[in-house]
């Protein structure tokens, strides 16, 4: 495999092992000490409910959700992962910024079905995600807007995933 290819690969992956080790220690904090625990922040609570249910379309389809710690899967297993993961095929959505950079992304894949549970429009939430996300203060009034209400419906809509998942006794 190319060494470019190869290194392609690997990104989502460090990405992801980094995220996970934050939202490990989110837990473990929230687990090991119930009587000093402090509510997660939106924040981590909207990206712990996305690692809930990414996890759990990972595992529908037959593959382990990479964790920090474990032995790393062979080639083929993490190109499966990755694919799973993030989509396949032609990425379906664009955004491109006034820099002339272009971000695309797919709307199959288990990340792209978590970001549809959790902002209810995950091509709208891409837009103005993207936007905002590079512009900042510069990204357009109405983008900051509508990034505010799906993040809010994201918030809501996270607790209840979290919560379901406390009731029913898996752990988020």
């Amino acid at each position: 495999m190319p060494r470019t290819l190869r290194g392609a690969l690997a990104r989502p992956f460090v990405a992801l092992a980094r995220l996970l080790v934050v939202l490990g220690l989110l837990a473990c904090a929230a687990g090991c000490a119930q009587t000093r625990a402090r509510p997660l922040t939106p924040d981590d609570t909207v990206r712990a409910a996305q690692l809930l249910l990414t996890d759990r379309c990972l595992r529908a389809q037959g593959l382990a959700p990479p964790r920090p710690g474990q032995p790393p899967p062979s080639k083929a297993e993490q190109r499966r992962v990755v694919t799973a993961l993030f989509g396949a095929g032609r990425a379906e959505l664009r955004v491109e910024l006034p820099n002339g950079y272009v971000v695309r992304r797919h709307t199959d894949g288990c990340l792209a079905a978590a970001q549809q549970r959790l902002y209810g429009d995950q091509p709208r939430w891409f837009a103005v995600s993207t936007t905002v996300d590079n512009l900042k203060s510069k990204a357009p009034q109405p983008d900051r807007a509508a990034y505010a209400v799906l993040r809010e419906k994201a918030l809501a809509n996270a607790r209840a995933v979290l919560n379901s998942a406390r009731t029913k006794g898996t752990s988020p």
